[in-house]
Order: structure tokens, then C-alpha cells, then sequence
């Protein structure tokens, strides 16, 4: 039994994109159904997610007796900009529960200048937004007044019990004025960190409103909240979404073949058809590279051509540990983007999507915040932040335990994990573990930068210096076009490859390892990789068996979900699962691995079709089918997965 070419499924997804069933846009609220018709208890949706950054957070970091918080320039947020041999503000604030004592930094401010530092926790309400507001809860921690390392300002203080005030954010001011005046930098708590120091003063989040999705695989509410606005909320701009750039049905992502079958009018154009925002994009890479235009760098500096990337298992990937390096490594505390510093404020995921909102929502390129967008509130950024941590992996995989029944991918995962080999891989690639000589290490969400020199793949495209600028660390790699080491385990399914798009495969990636290209970089005279075509193909089948695996796991979580729980959305569910099964099928196809899978995917699909096609309360007997096929696809990956990954 043969699937549906990968084209013919793209354009009937997007066809029912445009008929409005894979989402929304709106100019304010959305317009997604509200909650499914038969409520199931809702589940914490991201249990998962949750215990893993507490593991990282609490055993690995010790954040939860001294948590440092950093702050940094947020074009949306700050009052005016402040320039010091070129940097904006910057630095990090640790809270020290044990002493109720603050210890805080300042770099890059004027020397004759004076500045205070303040807690801000944002109260919702009609008209509310992110930003400090008359009403909100405010307190000041103290002013800077003595002198750091680094030659900048420092604040240590005691305060007592507000060591534990319920902030959302932290600002500098100018001294003596308030967060609703002045802002000179600021730094946002992330979902998860408010969540573990309220869980910890015997607290829950803050109750959820606003419209639910009832189609994403969970009854977790907030959850449900967050891919209501992903997918559905314009915040007032020019009819852009987060599911624009990042839509379900294409693996969270955009790549040429996709852009192709979007309408004239999908606001992915709107560089084309809008005047006021001809600058926005560069049309001509957008459609035949997928690149999209940043200003990485700041709006007044030349931009940068990127692709997007996917956001899946953002868990697994957030960066904690860089919040422990301290000044000049941090802020921004967390590695964001392509290049580590996606994100204004401190570099978060919270922070995350109002700078794509500045960026790419803006019905003009002066980008005046709640002119040519909506502000948003905190309850939409924490929303958003807890969709993006739910989508995808939770936690990460260890593969030195497994074993693929296909030769090729075998051999592959032993080149991957072997540090000493010829491929050595698990060097940089952390997050499936490593073997080696003497090394025997479990995987780890370290996220470091590195300019590898993919940029010779795309002379062609803008310079682009990756992790902040050239001058910040000009004696290391950082800010020399150094880019992050993005997650493994989704990438031969969401090519192409690297922040350029520069390669068209993962077979292409792995070759540019070992090209003369990377071994003339000084990083890659580092490394002895020697790689022959079979062992390029062996890699790519590896990484290719680890995608279509992580696929079909989400395609059983969908149809798990559509089994148990009765809802309209569930249509757009399997419409979903359809895709997925069809994705995984492709990654394994072209290269003739695993045909028994291959046909148990193609059952998987035929089966879900004929799900769709039905009421949602005649699914259950398809459902089970489609899970037993589920289950003969996996089992024809692995002879040996004895933690039961995926």
C-alpha cells in the first residue's frame, strides 16, 4: 500500500488551511471553538516538561536556593535606549533565599548616571498589557550603588521577605522613578520558574481565561489557551499568527515547498502586497529559499536572512545553565533561535513571542508599540510559552541504548555517539548522549554556539554574525557568526538544514562535516572527522530512523487523545496525525529503510482517513487499529529500545 505524495498532502493541507479548518486569523480574538463539546478532567499537559526543568533547575543548577534572573534591552519594552561604546544595558540580579538578600549587576550604562532596580508583578485586567502599568504590583529592591567586577554598577541588599515576591519581571529604571515611567532594562520570569516558586510557597498558576483550542491534543487548559493564540491571534497587526511562519501541518516550520502552496493572500506576503511593508521580508528568498528577514541585531542595524526554525521539544532545549555564567556570558540567560539570542529582555521563550510579534506582526516598519500592534498581556505570553514547551519531545532520549534493525541507521548511531570516531558527532550534539574511549556520558540540554561556517553554503545571503555581535567577546568564538546546536532528533524531518537553510537534507548536513569547507573553519581543525559516502548515508539513515520515530509518537499521542476524548477538534486532530504518519513515511521511503514500517504508516493513514471521514463517536474501533499499526511501525525500528523511547 502506497501514501499520498508529500506535494498532493501539503496542498490538501493547505487547502483546508484555507478554508479555515487548520486555524485562524483575527484582529483580536479567536475565532477557534471554545471547549470540546464532552469535557474530559483536564491533565497537566506538561507534567513531562515540567519535571524535567525542575531535575535541571533544582539537582544540576541549585537556581532554587540562588536564582539568578537577567535583564537586557527590550525594544517593545524599554523606555528609552541607552548606548555605551555601543551596548545597551545589560545584567542579572540573584536572588538569595536563604539570606532574603539581592545581589545585583549593571554593565554598559553611562558612569554619570544613577539607576534603581524593581520587581514588577503585572495584574491582568480590561486594557492590561505586559507592560508595567498604574495598578500592577510593584517593588523596589534597591539602587546601584557600588561598583562590579566588571567595572559597571552593583546593588546588594537585603529585603526581607519580598526575596519571595511573585514577580513577573524585573526592571532597572532610572533612579528614582518607577517601572511605569522609566524602563532602561528589563527580564521576565519564565512559566516554569513562576510556576516552581509559587508551587513552592504552596501557590498555583494563575486561573486561565480566554478562548481554548480544542484542537491540540490535551484537556491541559493553559495549554489549550496557548495554541488558541499561537494559531489564531494577530495582536492587532497585519494578520500574521505564530501558526504563519510555524504551522502544525508542516512540522512547525516553512521550507520553499510548503510557501508554495500558500494563497497570494496568505499574510505570509504581506511584504508583497502591502507598501508600508515592502521591507518586511525579501520575497524573492522567502519563496525560493524559505528564508525569512531578522534584525537580529536591532532594527536600526542591516538585517540578517534566516530560516524558521521548528519549535518542537523547546523543553529540552532552553539553555538553563547559561543563566549560572554571569556577565559577559549573560544575559541573555537562555540560548533562543538560531543564534542564541532570538528573544529581547533577558533571551527567553517568554520573551520569545513578543519580539516575533515587534518583528513580524507590525503593520509598519516604525514598529510602534499599540499603534502598529497590540501589546500583549503576561496571561498571553505565559500561554504561548506553555504551547511551545508542550509541542513536540518533553524530555530528551537516550540512544546508547538502543539498537536499529536496519544496518545502515546502526551504524549510524554508533558513529553519532562515538566521540572518538570518525564522525564525532556527540561532541557538540549533546542530547542523545556519548560513548568513546573512556567517555560514557548520559544526554544532556547543554546548549553552547559555534561558528561552524555554514555560512559558505550561502555566500550569496547577508553576513550574518549570529550570537549577539563581533565586539561583545572579540577573544572567543561567541559572536563570531556562531550559531546554536539545535535539538537532533527533529532534524532530517524538518529540512532543510542549519539558520540558512543551506543544506537541502540531512545527508547534506552531515556532508558539510566533512567537507574541506568546515575543516578549513578554525573550529573544525579541531576535530579529526572523516567521513566516507556509506558513512553519510549511515548517519542519515540514523537520524532520519530517529525522526520518522519521533513521529509516529506523536501520531499515537494524537489518535490516543481522539480515542479518549469526544470533540469537533478532533477532526482537525486527525487531520494532524495524517500529516505526521505521512511525514514519517517520507523520512523513511527515499531511502529504502524499514518497508514493513513503511506499509504499517501507510495503513496508519488509510485508517485515519476513514476516521475523519466518520462521526467523532464512531472513531474508537479505527482508533485502536490505527494504534496497533502504530505500535508494528515502532517495533520495526528497534530490535532493542529498553527504556522505551519514543
Amino acid at each position: 500500500m502506497r501514501m499520498f505524495s508529500g506535494r498532493y498532502l501539503v496542498r490538501a493541507l493547505a487547502a483546508l488551511a484555507g478554508a479555515g479548518l487548520l486555524g485562524c486569523s483575527d484582529g483580536g480574538s479567536s475565532q477557534l471553538p471554545a471547549t470540546p463539546e464532552s469535557e474530559a478532567p483536564a491533565e497537566d499537559g506538561l507534567a513531562e516538561a515540567y519535571a524535567f526543568f525542575k531535575d535541571q533547575f533544582v539537582s544540576q543548577l541549585g537556581f532554587d536556593q540562588r536564582f539568578p534572573i537577567g535583564y537586557g534591552f527590550h525594544y517593545g519594552l524599554v523606555s528609552e535606549r541607552l548606548s555605551v561604546r555601543g551596548q545597551s544595558p545589560k545584567g542579572q540580579a540573584t536572588l538569595i533565599f536563604a539570606e532574603e538578600r539581592v545581589v545585583a549587576t549593571l554593565e554598559d550604562v553611562p558612569p554619570d548616571q544613577e539607576f534603581d532596580l524593581w520587581f514588577v508583578k503585572n495584574v491582568e485586567g480590561s486594557g492590561r498589557t505586559v507592560m508595567p502599568e498604574a495598578g500592577d504590583q510593584l517593588f523596589k529592591v534597591g539602587a546601584f550603588t557600588g561598583v562590579s567586577t566588571f567595572g559597571g554598577r552593583l546593588l546588594d541588599t537585603g529585603v526581607g521577605a519580598n526575596v519571595h515576591f511573585d514577580l513577573d519581571m524585573v526592571v532597572v529604571t532610572r533612579a528614582g522613578q518607577d517601572p511605569t515611567t522609566s524602563r532602561i532594562a528589563v527580564g521576565s520570569r519564565t512559566l516554569f520558574e513562576k510556576r516552581f516558586f509559587r508551587e513552592r510557597r504552596g501557590q498555583g498558576l494563575d486561573p486561565v481565561t480566554g478562548t481554548l483550542s480544542n484542537r491540540v491534543e490535551t484537556t491541559d487548559p493553559l495549554v489549550r489557551r496557548g495554541a488558541s493564540l499561537f494559531f489564531g491571534q494577530t495582536f492587532g497587526g497585519n494578520g500574521r499568527t505564530c501558526g504563519t511562519c510555524h504551522p502544525a501541518e508542516n512540522n512547525l516550520t516553512i521550507d520553499p515547498a510548503f510557501i508554495a502552496t500558500r494563497p497570494p493572500s496568505d499574510p505570509l506576503f504581506v511584504a508583497e502586497f502591502d507598501p508600508a511593508l515592502a521591507l518586511l521580508e525579501n520575497p524573492a528568498l522567502l519563496r525560493s529559499q524559505g528564508l525569512i528577514l531578522e534584525n537580529v541585531d536591532g532594527f536600526d542595524k542591516p538585517p540578517v536572512m534566516r530560516g524558521v526554525p521548528h519549535t518542537f521539544a523547546l523543553a529540552t532545549q532552553q539553555g538553563l545553565d547559561n543563566a549560572g555564567l554571569g556577565f559577559p556570558a549573560a544575559p541573555p540567560d537562555r540560548r533562543t533561535g538560531w543564534g542564541g539570542d532570538g528573544s529581547p529582555g533577558r533571551g527567553t521563550l517568554n520573551e520569545f513571542a513578543f519580539g516575533a510579534v515587534m518583528q513580524h506582526f507590525t503593520k509598519d516598519l516604525r514598529r510602534r508599540p499599540g499603534t502598529d500592534f497590540r501589546i500583549p498581556t503576561q496571561e498571553e505570553l505565559d500561554a504561548l510559552e506553555a504551547f511551545q514547551l508542550f509541542s513536540g519531545r518533553q524530555r530528551l532520549v537516550d540512544a546508547r541504548a538502543l539498537v536499529f534493525r536496519d544496518a545502515r541507521a546502526e551504524q549510524g548511531r554508533t558513529l553519532f555517539l562515538n566521540v572518538d570516531g570518525g564522525a564525532q558527532c556527540a561532541v557538540c550534539h549533546k542530547d542523545l548522549g556519548a560513548t568513546g574511549g573512556d567517555v560514557d556520558e548520559p544526554p544532556t540540554a547543554e546548549v553552547r554556539s559555534f561558528a561552524t561556517g555554514t555560512r559558505v553554503l550561502t555566500p550569496e545571503l547577508p553576513a550574518d554574525d549570529g550570537f549577539l555581535a563581533p565586539h561583545v567577546f572579540a577573544e572567543s568564538t561567541i559572536g563570531n557568526a556562531s550559531f546554536n546546536v539545535p535539538s537532533i532528533i527533529e532534524a532530517a524531518g524538518t529540512a532543510p538544514t542549519f539558520h540558512n537553510n543551506g543544506a537541502a537534507d540531512i545527508e547534506g548536513a552531515v556532508s558539510f562535516y566533512a567537507s574541506d569547507n568546515f575543516r578549513r573553519n578554525p573550529i573544525g581543525r579541531d576535530f579529526r572527522i572523516r567521513l566516507g559516502e556509506a558513512q553519510i548515508e549511515s548517519l542519515g539513515a540514523f537520524l532520519r530512523s530517529l525522526s520518522a520515530a519521533e513521529k509516529i509518537r506523536q501520531v499515537r499521542k494524537r489518535v490516543e487523545f481522539v480515542r479518549g476524548n469526544r470533540s469537533s477538534g478532533n477532526t482537525l486532530i486527525l487531520d494532524l496525525a495524517i500529516a505526521d504518519a505521512q511525514h514519517a513515511f517520507d523520512l523513511l521511503a527515499p531511502k529504502a529503510l524499514y518497508p514493513i514500517a513503511q506499509d504499517s504508516l501507510a495503513s496508519v493513514k488509510q485508517t485515519l482517513i476513514a476516521a475523519r471521514a466518520q462521526g467523532d463517536a464512531s472513531r474508537q474501533a479505527l482508533m485502536d487499529e490505527a494504534l496497533l499499526q502504530l505500535g508494528r511501525a515502532k517495533a520495526e525500528l528497534f530490535s532493542a529500545n529498553p527504556k522505551n523511547e519514543f
